[in-house]
Order: structure tokens, then sequence, then C-alpha cells
């Protein structure tokens, strides 16, 4: 069930398979669990994915991460993403900003992520990235 009171930060694992999604999402919880112990799945309102009354419509799934983040949660996020490069997530920050990242771009900049939460502290203004 979505959080939108949530006090942290958001992390969606997007993709076109549920059941893929909520296992990245659970595997990502789990290396999280030991750093993050407010760390918690958000899972979607039961029924069907976005998109998936329309025929050839586009169809995903995003099974969220509700944590508090920090430099260890960051580098771990990157570690599991870029091992994924097929693999998309969204982090949103408590602002309102968000950032799209693959698991090819985490590769490429392995501080994109880690630079999006720091300007969080730095920012007044919501931005978005990717």
């Amino acid at each position: 069930m979505p959080d939108n009171n949530h006090t942290g930060y958001l992390i969606s694992v997007v993709d076109e398979d549920p059941l893929r999604a909520r296992k990245d999402a659970r595997e990502l919880l789990a290396a999280l669990g030991e750093v993050d112990p407010t760390a918690r799945l958000d899972l979607p309102e039961p029924g069907p994915p976005l998109g998936g009354g329309d025929k050839g419509g586009p169809s995903a799934e995003t099974v969220g991460l509700l944590l508090s983040a920090g430099s260890f949660v960051v580098a771990l996020v990157q570690t599991w993403l870029a091992r994924i490069p097929q693999r998309t997530i969204v982090v949103k920050r408590p602002d309102g900003a968000t950032l799209h990242i693959t698991g090819k771009e985490a590769r490429e900049d392995d501080t994109l992520i880690e630079r999006f939460l720091a300007d969080d502290a730095d920012d007044t203004t919501a931005t978005t990235a990717g």
C-alpha cells in the first residue's frame, strides 16, 4: 500500500513483471535491512498494473522501499543496481524530487544517487534528474 506520508526516502523498483519487481525489491530490502532497520516494503494496491487495461499499452509495476537513507545505504543501492543493467529504479526524496536511474547509468556514474540524496540537504526546491 503506498504511503504518501513517509518521512524518509522512497526507492521504487520498476518492472513489467510484477513478480520480478517484488522479488527484486525484497532482495534489495534484505541487503538494506541490516544497515537501515526502518526500511520496509511499500507494495502497490492490488489491481491491474499501470496501463494494464490498454491493449498494447505500457505495463509496469513499481514496488517501493521506504528508508531513512545514509551513505552506506546509498552504496548498497548503487551496488545492487549496477549488477542489473536492465533494471530501473526511481528514488524520491522527502521534498518530492525524483531521480530515475537504470543499472547501466549506475555503472557509468557510481555517485549519481549519492549526489542526488546529498542535494536534499542543500536544495530548497525540488529538481528532477534522469
